[in-house]
């Protein structure tokens, strides 16, 4: 019996894997899309844990109207399997004809392999609860990257989300919603050039 995946269960595995790697804190934290919401409550609870956060396409939680959506694509999925569901899922989060088709494939094979059971308990997982109001209250230093082909969470979106955290840094690219997988070098050059700038600011800090 497989028992449903929720957020806060994986915020108490993301605590349990930094737990176990034995990295000191503070963390400075990459999230891409829904990884947002799980950083923003780990976040609510341990704020002395958090160095920096660089939200990719952040996704906060869906708002009512979309709830349903998010359910009828993990039924979808479960009832047919991963391939039936590409249209409403891969075909917009990353279009073929968008990117380096070698690294298209290879990133549309590890997706068909996900198990279509699991794939659907984490819809339903980052259908709720929708956080977005935490981020108004986060005091670290904040970049927000959108993909500008992004059909999933369009770059408006993450610009107003940018527009909410306090003296926050936001950054369009040519990219697409997984802009880890499609666009590597673009956004490794901007979390390089953010991180480097926040180590040179708490070098001056303690030199002070």
């Amino acid at each position: 019996m497989r028992q449903p995946i929720t957020t806060e269960l994986l915020v108490e595995d993301l605590e349990a894997v930094l737990q176990g790697s034995e990295l000191a804190p503070p963390y400075h934290f990459v999230t891409v899309a829904a990884a947002t919401m799980q950083a923003l409550i780990y976040m609510t609870r341990h704020p002395e844990r958090i160095a920096s956060f660089a939200f990719c396409n952040p996704f906060t939680g869906a708002d009512p109207s979309r709830v349903a959506a998010l359910e009828e694509r993990a039924a979808l999925a479960e009832r047919e399997g991963l391939r039936k569901a590409l249209a409403v899922t891969l075909d917009k989060s990353w279009p073929a004809d968008i990117g380096e088709r070698d690294a298209y494939a290879a990133y549309r094979a590890r997706y068909l392999a996900h198990d279509p059971v699991c794939f659907a308990a984490m819809n339903r997982a980052i259908a709720r609860p929708n956080v977005m109001h935490l981020a108004k209250d986060i005091r670290h230093p904040t970049m927000v990257v959108a993909g500008r082909f992004d059909q999933v969470r369009p770059p408006a979106a993450s610009e107003q989300f940018a527009r909410t955290v306090p003296g926050a840094r936001f950054e369009l690219i040519d990219a697409v919603h997984m802009m880890p997988a499609q666009a590597p070098a673009a956004l490794l050059a901007l979390l390089q050039d953010f991180l480097g700038g926040e180590a040179q600011s708490v070098t001056r800090q303690r030199a002070g």
